[in-house]
């Protein structure tokens, strides 16, 4: 009988506690031991890789939706190839490349618009024909094929002997790798962690990540931390062994067919990810659960190997080897969690990986230890925040329907007609049935259910993908109109309010705010949440409305976040609280000429601009409620903020469509309001301005007070102003694409790359339509070592590349429409 050697002791402290050894997490210690934390320890609760990492494709990608998710990536393939001339242990990586197909032409121009974002980033890439993609993949039939997108450097990796080979270089560093260790309960005092109790002993530690794989989101729940992700059935078949097959053969991308295939030992591996899958464990994950395989579902799997057998001919006369099945775990928007989580400080996550652990793994360990211990990302990794998760996201059978559909967000088009259709009707706004009752078309954003435009018809959402001009396109051109000559209502009933009041409220957020909060009761103020590099966190409006009250208003997504990043900065000694509001208040925004007669015709209060300016904020009479009114227009227009306890907006909403509508007053929704403030140029937080922007380099250092007291990120800011003045070496500006037409375009999206004089000097962060300009226009991000200045801007020259064919743009540091801003201010 073999002896099985004992287990090492569990060490009594530790600096650092990893729970979970998939890819995610050895990686990670790994990148602990590197920097330095000889004390850190990796527990799992059976072996390494046991869970989810063992049986993933190993396909390598880089190109990620933004700069600094690409880099993360970039890095990810470098490690690949180093590791194991470090560690001595065989990965099993090659670049072999990456083959995309396109079967239609708005897949193929979203193969062109990734050429072009590859060559911005540097990455080699090339755009092929047919038979350019034949010659790359001989085994395909390609009759309806379009054309090809091939990156040389991408490739692919073996997930358990990579995952090996990260554990080796850490421990041979210092750390200490845990098998059989199962984690039982995190441990905290005062709230904060102090440590990790285990089946085998207890471990004092102050910091702790976890990155679980699809245990994480019950074993967070246990301990009331929201971190939203479900186990789904993921299916593939490897072949038999196939004559002439070369070892090198990139792996191929079938979007429109859900397909991917991977060379595996001189026999193809064939996968996919079904529109609509299975979710797996809605019980839980068995104890027992080691390296274990789900049973082959032939009868739901027959549509996607009907799919590959047509694709790949040679299948009818190959045996298949596998049959394979294997549980991997999907959240409901199809991104990680990464980061502190806000509801317990000193832990962070790290899970969710959607099926892309593997090409994740070394950027994402790499951030998440330098997050632990130098207290940032190494790059910005806001669209992943753990603290972008809503508490009722806990919802098991919420995250088990929604990840029977995010498993399918990997393929198919991407366009933005495209919808979420599972779990829907969770959060309404307090008006929801009375704008479908007006024709509202709904997308859901974070449970919530956001009108976007309005048909009378009741058609609701289109199926014709497009890039460009929608069939929606004349509904939102009507309402960006009426804003422009008449008004317009919106429902923001979903962004965030949040309450923050004490003695040391006006303290707690200037210290985390750029801008003065300290002003009068009855002003509104807008900044930016900062970090300590300077970067931009959180980009808001705040109203003092007592002398010890404020009211932060926010984008939907970042309710939590916003909570948690004031909490994580203030000082413990300081009195204040923090009270989430966003239920509790209605919020209709009302924009346009017309606006202030509207509002006067059912108010007492004087509205004019003398008495109500711009910016100021005052609670008024608005039919027979009293609401909190704040001069501000996120559409460029003359405009109101109206926030109000939610059980009065119904009879605010009616007061004011039964003044308005005879005076051309009309509902519009997202879209309209998108592209008002494109023509603006009105940053949008998450696409234009993030974490790693300062407001200096994006324009809004009016929004900057670096008189007032210390607070984050001063010292980055004063030393920014005083090196690089107003000519910083990023700066954003508006765009206009010269002859563009809303039917024709081009259209403007992200990431297009921006020249001059035959070089690359920036991209674009958003862009569309401008129904009111009648022109395309967007938003960039410049770069210049020698400062980007008003000078060189006014010297033109500059072209926007897109899909692949450069087109002349106006560029200039306002914005087009309305440039002094005296329409919102009269």
């Amino acid at each position: 009988m073999t002896q099985l050697a004992p287990l090492p002791s569990v060490p009594t402290s530790a600096e650092v506690v990893v729970i979970g050894g998939g890819i995610i997490g050895v990686s990670t210690l790994y990148h602990l031991a590197k920097k330095g934390v000889s004390s850190a320890v990796l527990v799992e609760r059976k072996t390494i890789a046991s869970g989810t990492t063992w049986h993933a494709a190993g396909i390598v990608g880089q190109l990620r939706e933004s700069a600094g998710q690409t880099e993360l990536s970039r890095y990810t393939t470098r490690l690949f190839t180093e590791l194991e001339v470090e560690t001595g242990q065989a990965t099993g990586y090659k670049q072999n490349g990456t083959l995309h197909v396109a079967l239609s032409d708005l897949r193929q121009e979203q193969l062109r618009r990734n050429h072009d974002h590859a060559g911005r980033m540097g990455i080699e890439s090339h755009l092929l024909s047919p038979d350019q993609v034949l010659e790359k993949y001989p085994h395909l039939q390609i009759d309806d094929v379009l054309g090809g997108f091939f990156v040389p450097s991408n490739g692919q990796v073996n997930p358990l002997d990579v995952t090996q080979a990260m554990a080796k270089g850490a421990r041979a560093r210092g750390a200490q790798v845990l098998e059989h260790t199962a984690a039982t309960r995190i441990l905290t005092r005062n709230g904060r962690v102090c440590g990790v109790e285990t089946d085998r002993g207890v471990i004092a530690t102050e910091k702790v990540l976890l990155a679980g794989g699809m245990w994480t989101s019950r074993f967070a729940a246990a301990h009331g931390v929201t971190v939203p992700l479900h186990a789904t059935e993921h299916f593939y078949i490897v072949t038999e062994p196939l004559e002439g097959l070369s070892r090198n053969i990139p792996g191929l991308i079938v979007a429109e067919e859900r397909l991917y295939t991977k060379e595996d030992a001189g026999k193809l591996l064939i996968g996919g990810f079904e529109a609509q899958g299975k979710a797996w464990g809605r019980e839980g994950i068995p104890a027992s659960f080691e390296f274990d395989e789900l049973p082959f579902d032939m009868d739901h799997v027959s549509p996607m190997l009907e799919r590959a057998f047509a694709r790949f001919p040679f299948l009818e006369t190959t045996g298949i080897h596998t049959f394979f099945n294997g549980p991997e775990s999907f959240t409901p928007d199809g991104r990680p969690y990464l980061g502190p989580a806000p509801e317990m400080p000193g832990l962070w996550i790290a899970a969710g990986m959607n099926s892309n652990g593997i090409l994740n793994g070394g950027g994402f360990g790499l951030t998440m230890a330098a997050w632990m211990t130098d207290g940032m990302p190494t790059r910005a990794v806001g669209a992943m925040l753990a603290a972008r998760a809503h508490p009722f996201q806990m919802n098991r059978a919420y995250n088990a329907e929604r990840a029977e559909e995010s498993i399918g967000f990997h393929y198919g088009l991407q366009w933005p007609g495209r919808q979420i259709t599972s779990a829907r009707g969770i959060r309404r706004v307090p008006l929801h049935d009375k704008l479908l009752a007006e024709g509202a078309v709904m997308a859901e954003r974070i449970g919530w259910e956001i009108p976007m435009y309005f048909d009378a018809s009741g058609k609701g959402w289109s199926d014709r993908p497009s890039l460009g001009w929608q069939d929606w396109s004349p509904f939102v051109a009507a309402e960006s109109k009426a804003a422009a000559e008449a008004a317009v209502l919106i429902d923001q009933s979903m962004y965030g309010k949040i309450i923050v009041q004490g003695p040391d409220a006006v303290r707690a957020l200037n210290h985390v705010s750029g801008a003065e909060m300290d002003v009068a009761v009855g002003i509104s103020v807008y900044t930016q949440f900062l970090n300590e590099k300077g970067g931009i966190e959180a980009d808001v409006t705040v109203t003092r409305l007592q002398p010890e009250q404020f009211l932060v208003v926010t984008g939907h997504p970042s309710q939590i976040r916003d909570q948690a990043l004031i909490r994580a900065h203030a000082n413990p000694d300081w009195r204040f609280e923090i009270f989430d509001a966003t239920s509790a208040y209605g919020l209709l925004t009302i924009h346009g000429p017309k606006s202030r007669a509207i509002l006067q015709a059912i108010s007492s209060d004087d509205l004019s601009n003398t008495a109500f300016p711009f910016g100021a904020a005052r609670e008024i009479d608005l039919g027979h409620a009293r609401v909190w009114a704040i001069r501000r227009s996120f559409l460029g227009e003359l405009g109101y903020e109206l926030l109000m306890p939610t059980e009065f907006s119904a009879h605010v909403y009616e007061a004011m469509m039964a003044v308005g509508k005879p005076q051309g007053l009309r509902l519009a929704g997202m879209f309209a309001l998108g592209a008002c403030r494109l023509e603006k140029a009105f940053r949008h937080f998450g696409h234009d301005i993030g974490e790693e922007d300062t407001p200096y380099e994006t324009g809004l250092g009016f929004a900057v007070k670096l008189d007032k007291p210390d607070f984050v990120g001063k010292a980055t800011l004063a030393r920014q102003k005083a090196e690089q003045g107003a000519a910083t070496h990023h700066r954003t500006v508006a765009i206009l694409v010269e002859g563009a037409t809303a039917e024709a375009g081009p259209y403007l999206m992200h990431n297009e790359p921006i020249w001059r004089d035959g070089e690359i000097v920036g991209h674009v962060t958003s862009g569309g339509w401008g129904w009111r300009l009648g022109a395309m226009v967007g938003l960039a991000s410049l770069h210049r070592e020698a400062g980007v200045s008003k000078a060189w801007i006014e010297e033109g020259g500059f072209t926007a590349q897109i899909a692949g064919t450069q087109y002349p743009i106006r560029v200039q540091l306002q914005p087009f429409h309305d440039p002094e801003g005296r329409i919102m201010r009269g």
